[in-house]
């Protein structure tokens, strides 16, 4: 189950968001490995081009809720259904490092819709 939604028209460049929660505290997105992400057709297939990409940006410091986003081109896009897959690393305040893969299911629309 993805952790958030987004529709966007087809051919629109927009930023796709994903957030972190901690659980208690907060969490720091490491630079180093760069947060990466792949777009995934309905199929469950990566989109060419769009497969282990660096994120476009992210939370910098100790937040309870960072954010980490990537400005999604729809141009080369069918409309239809995909997921967005992030995937990085992040220091709790308890100091412990994890990975996180939060998700965003992407609606990419028509120009009518």
């Amino acid at each position: 189950m993805p952790d958030g939604y987004v529709r966007v028209r087809l051919g629109e460049k927009r930023p796709v968001y994903g957030q972190l929660t901690a659980q208690s505290g907060t969490l720091t997105i490491a630079a180093s490995p760069a947060p990466m992400l792949t777009l995934y057709d309905s199929a469950g297939a990566a989109v060419a081009g769009l497969a282990d990409v660096t994120a476009t940006g992210f939370n910098v410091g100790a937040l309870p809720s960072p954010k980490v986003w990537y400005l999604l081109d729809t141009g080369s896009l069918a409309a239809g259904w995909y997921t967005l897959v992030f995937k990085l690393t992040a220091t709790g305040s308890d100091a412990i490092v994890r990975i996180y893969e939060p998700s965003v299911e992407v609606e990419v629309g028509d120009v009518r819709g």
